[in-house]
């Protein structure tokens, strides 16, 4: 498990996302029965069906040129596989939900992210990764499933919008 996600880091490059995060998916897909012990089932059904060409990626806030070698440095220090279960899918969410300029109404701490509910992919909703604010039409709701990252589609509307 280890060598196989220190092999997809190797191969991580900024101008070639699309390939980087096929192969996170592909790492996630082969190691799902690990993963399914540490994280949501919807979201890890979710997350193995995403496909880079339906995501905008790397619109964040994150710097994935130093947060891989540190990453790869932490599986090379010694995770455990819960450990690097949530490492990996934290990468899979910072490189695939859009993050925007927009500043969270509640804790005024980090941009919004666009995301969707697992069952309800037409409802766009905003999301804070600070402080789990969500909103729907500018208004704070209270979701209980799971989000995941806003298909390209929803994010290209969002931004028409603007």
């Amino acid at each position: 498990m280890k060598e196989d996600i220190l092999a997809v880091y190797k191969k991580f490059e900024i101008n070639n996302l699309n390939m980087f995060f096929d192969d996170l998916i592909e790492y996630v897909n082969k190691y799902y029965t690990v993963f399914s012990k540490y994280i949501s089932l919807d979201y890890l059904d979710a997350i193995t069906r995403l496909d880079s060409t339906s995501l905008i990626l790397g619109h964040s806030d994150d710097n994935f040129e130093i947060a891989i070698p540190f990453y790869t440095n932490k599986v090379i220090e010694g995770l455990n596989e819960e450990e690097l279960s949530n490492q990996v899918s934290s990468l899979i969410w910072d490189l695939s939900a859009y993050m925007t300029e927009e500043l969270c109404p509640s804790c005024n701490d980090s941009n919004l992210r666009l995301t969707t509910m697992v069952s309800r992919e037409d409802t766009l909703v905003k999301f804070c990764d600070e402080c789990l604010y969500t909103g729907i039409r500018n208004e704070r709701v209270e979701i209980e499933e799971d989000l995941v990252p806003a298909p390209k589609k929803k994010v290209e509307e969002y931004l028409r919008g603007k």
